[in-house]
């Protein structure tokens, strides 16, 4: 858990004559790190400031917040999609960077707000309904969609660490032996050498394998509790009336769209797809 950074030199008087304080670049702060033990984690910490900075962007036409705000990207350039309103009153979302530069920065990727909303609830509801019907079976089509290749090997990969584990302490044996071979006389110095480097050949690979079927074990472990702490958190929406922004960022972490380009606004059959990034296992799609 990081710790509280303490800040100092943020301004400074020029005369000791005068009483004013005039302002130092940020860059040449002096900035501590970790100074004082933090009452709440990172995690949490900056969860509640992204939170602080969406609740701040408004609708302007209305004045309320806008439900999606710090949640909605372009997925071609990364701009956030900005709030629009027509003079008809239609909202919309548009590519904020397209919006302030024009489609020579990034294709003018555009969406009804009515069609964004259905289509983020709907899939919030297909989730919810999944994982409260049978959560064992959404979890382990779930587990094959994140790390199938993984998982299928699971345990010819235990099986074969524990082999090379085996084999490896086998090895330090042997060296031992040939040690004490090589000192009373038993073992001839050129034979003892040839045996090091081969053991030297053999244990570098076997610790270069142990640490990888070890990593994929780890990722099969940390994708299962993953999905787990996304199942617990979509079963508490198996019913609900509408989206609101509580619901929204506890539930995911970001929503991109993207169209495919060199197709007019006005054309008809305009593919846009919208990919909804969950907390905690990402796209489910």
């Amino acid at each position: 858990m990081l710790g509280y950074s303490m800040v100092q030199g943020r301004q400074y008087t020029p005369s000791y004559r005068s009483k004013k304080r005039e302002p130092i670049p940020k860059e040449d702060w002096v900035v501590v790190p970790d100074m004082h033990e933090p009452i709440i984690s990172r995690e949490l910490f900056d969860e509640a400031q992204k939170r602080l900075i969406a609740r701040k962007k408004t609708i302007k036409a209305k004045d309320e917040p806008a439900l999606f705000a710090g949640l909605f990207y372009c997925e071609a350039c990364g701009t956030s999609m900005k709030l629009g309103v027509s003079q008809q009153k239609y909202f919309y979302y548009m590519c904020g960077r397209s919006q302030a530069i024009g489609t020579v920065a990034c294709s003018s990727h555009y969406i009804n707000r009515d069609t964004l909303y259905q289509v983020v609830q709907e899939d919030i509801q297909r989730n919810a309904k999944l994982f409260s019907e049978d959560a064992e079976k959404a979890a382990q089509k779930l587990m094959e969609l994140k790390c199938a290749d993984q998982q299928k090997q699971t345990a010819a990969m235990k099986r074969d660490l524990a082999s090379a584990k085996k084999r490896l302490a086998d090895l330090d044996v042997k060296l031992k032996r040939t040690y004490e071979d090589n000192m009373s006389g038993k073992l001839p110095d050129h034979i003892f050498t040839m045996f090091i480097a081969d053991y030297d050949t053999e244990r570098a690979t076997l610790k270069a394998n142990i640490a990888e079927m070890e990593k994929a074990l780890e990722k099969v472990r940390d994708t299962k509790a993953d999905i787990d702490r996304f199942a617990a958190l979509i079963r508490k929406y198996t019913s609900f009336e509408k989206l609101d922004r509580f619901m929204l960022h506890e539930l995911i972490d970001r929503i991109t769209i993207y169209e495919t380009p060199g197709m007019g606004r006005c054309r008809k059959g305009k593919e846009k797809r919208i990919t909804i990034y969950y907390k905690f296992v990402g796209a489910i799609q």
